[in-house]
């Protein structure tokens, strides 16, 4: 049996998919499958699911949850068990079954790499596993926000570090456009405006990387009060002078 988390919440067993019940039950399971292997107390099950008012019959609520969960994740697999332990529940099981977790080995693999083929090969397989936000339909944006912050910040940081490795070895035109669309979507991370200042200025078009960083310069004065990064700064002084890059 494998878990998808990394999107919307889904179990399956080679392609056949379990029906794993409405929004509440599925970031039960979600939820559990976060820590697998480790206990998530039932007083934080009834938190996420309700935060500040919940229903008199939440506890019994999310134990019928838990127990149309173990039968449905029995029905599909024998080497998955939802089990309980005083208090709370665990999900019992390899996790390399869960979304997650490959994405967060796959990271470390990359990272622990020295050679920028096999850190874009396998950071792109990680970035694959990725169907859309988190917990896409069975969160709310606070509960989602709370669990994967996390997450979310390390699937950001392997773009980077994507981008990194794909520069290393010279693809600079190849990500001008990605590149682009990226720093619009996120304008406060500077790493991708660096990637893209960079990516232009190797391209030849070194107007357009001293374009880019005087509105991002602008954009960070107005909305944060901030000055651009050192390594942005230090950067534009670079195709200002003509340096190589």
């Amino acid at each position: 049996m494998e878990f998808q988390v990394l999107g919307p919440v889904q179990a399956s067993v080679g392609n056949r998919r379990i029906e794993l019940g409405d929004r509440k039950q599925r970031l039960v399971l979600a939820v559990l499958l976060l820590e697998p292997n480790q206990l998530v107390p039932l007083a934080r099950l009834v938190d996420l699911l309700w935060r500040e008012s919940p229903p008199t019959t939440a506890r019994r609520v999310v134990q019928s949850h838990v127990s149309r969960l173990r039968s449905a994740l029995a029905a599909g697999s024998g080497d998955v068990t939802m089990v309980r332990r005083g208090m709370g529940y665990a999900v019992e099981c390899d996790p390399e079954r869960i979304d997650a977790y490959r994405f967060r080995s796959l990271l470390d693999q990359a990272r622990n790499s020295d050679d920028a083929h096999d850190r874009v090969r396998l950071l792109r397989q990680a970035l694959g596993l990725w169907r859309g936000p988190a917990l896409a339909d069975a969160a709310t944006h606070e509960v989602r926000d709370e669990l994967c912050r996390g997450l979310d910040e390390a699937r950001m940081a392997a773009v980077e570090e994507r981008f990194d490795a794909e520069l290393e070895l010279g693809r600079d035109s190849q990500l001008v456009d990605e590149l682009t669309d990226l720093a619009a979507r996120y304008p406060h991370r500077q790493k991708l405006t660096f990637h893209l200042m960079l990516a232009l200025y190797r391209a030849g078009r070194s107007g357009e990387a001293l374009r880019v960083y005087a509105s991002t310069h602008r954009r960070l004065d107005a909305e944060l009060g901030l000055q651009p990064s050192a390594g942005l700064r230090q950067l534009q002084i670079a195709i200002l002078r003509g340096d190589p890059a």
